[in-house]
Order: structure tokens, then C-alpha cells, then sequence
């Protein structure tokens, strides 16, 4: 992680670039760029044979260089690393060929970072977002949320609802409630 800092105009910079780099190399993704994180219409299916033990190591390598991406410096590609994720444990090769979907998104991407603007007098704000039932397998819809403080992103998360939303306006009000939380948990912290 490179963090630095612009003392003109009271800048803070956080990236990852130098880790991308060596990310994409590893996977051999170094053409055809793509500008979105997942690929339209791509619908996450289980795999239902058992998937080679070597292929799964390959794949749960990817993921969890995304995740140690998103981690830290990369909200963007949030909701489409938990999507991944959630298919570690059996992938099959469509899997595999989003996560290199989504690294030519990342090449395409590459000079990303967080950026924090001392000036900005911008105080704590919130972001929240949900789709409804959009897992086919276990109908739970997906919480998404971030907060931010001077013009940059300080958390985020997505991931599964703890239960099944009975409808779009309750998938709403159980993501408010997880941001809410957090935005709790951020203000008793300063």
C-alpha cells in the first residue's frame, strides 16, 4: 500500500498500484481492458460437479488477491469480489473467467486511489444501496454501503442481507439500518 500526501492543497493519497501490478502479471492480464467490474447479464450459478482441487487453488488465488485489493484501497469493485467470493468453495471455469473479467477492469482501472481533501470542510456522509432478491438460490438481497469523510471513502461493505427481504422497501430499510451502525460504530471511535 503507498500512501502520500500533498501539503499545497492537503491531500491524502492511498493506492495500490505497485500490488495491481504484480497482481495482473501474476494472472497474465495485461491486454483488452474492460470499464466495467462484471460483465452484463452474468448471473452467478453454483457449479454442480466437483471442481479439480488444483483449479479451485487457482481460483481462490485470484479472490483473494481481489479481496486483499478491495480491502484496502479498491471499493469499487466491492459487490463483484463478494459475488466471487461466495463461489470459492466449488467454482467452475465461468467463474474464473469473470475474476479475469474483472482484473481487465482493474488494468483498465489501474491509477485508482482513495483520495482525502483536508480543504473540503466536507463532514461525514453515507451512502447506502440494495437489490432486491437478486440471489436466485436464497432470494436474500444485497446490502451496499460507504461512508465518507473530506471527499474520501473511509468503509464500505457489500454482502448478503442476514435474511430474506419480503420487499424492495424492507431490503432498503435493513441496509439503512447496517449503515446506520456503522455510522454509529465511526462516531463513538472520534
Amino acid at each position: 500500500m503507498h500512501i502520500s500526501r500533498n501539503h499545497k492543497n492537503q491531500k491524502i493519497f492511498i493506492d495500490q498500484c505497485e500490488y495491481l501490478e504484480k497482481m495482473l502479471a501474476h494472472f497474465n492480464v495485461m491486454t483488452n481492458p474492460t470499464h466495467t467490474p462484471l460483465p452484463s447479464e452474468f448471473s452467478f450459478k453454483p457449479n454442480e460437479k466437483q471442481c479439480d482441487p488444483k483449479f479451485c487453488q487457482k481460483y481462490q488465488q485470484l479472490v483473494g488477491s481481489l479481496i486483499y485489493l478491495m480491502i484496502g484501497s479498491r471499493p469499487d469493485i466491492g459487490f463483484a469480489v463478494v459475488k466471487l467470493a461466495q463461489q470459492m468453495a466449488n467454482p467452475f471455469n465461468d467463474h474464473y473467467q469473470v475474476g479475469l473479467h474483472l482484473c481487465r477492469y482493474l488494468l483498465a482501472t489501474r491509477r485508482y486511489w482513495l483520495v482525502y481533501n483536508g480543504l473540503s470542510n466536507e463532514s461525514f456522509v453515507a451512502y447506502s444501496d440494495s437489490d432486491w432478491g437478486q440471489d436466485h438460490e436464497h432470494r436474500k438481497s444485497t446490502t451496499g454501503y460507504f461512508t465518507m469523510l473530506a471527499q474520501g471513502i473511509t468503509s464500505w461493505l457489500s454482502c448478503k442481507q442476514k435474511s430474506v427481504a419480503l420487499s424492495s422497501t424492507e431490503a432498503e430499510y435493513m441496509v439503512l439500518s447496517d449503515c446506520s451502525c456503522q455510522c454509529l460504530k465511526s462516531d463513538d471511535r472520534n
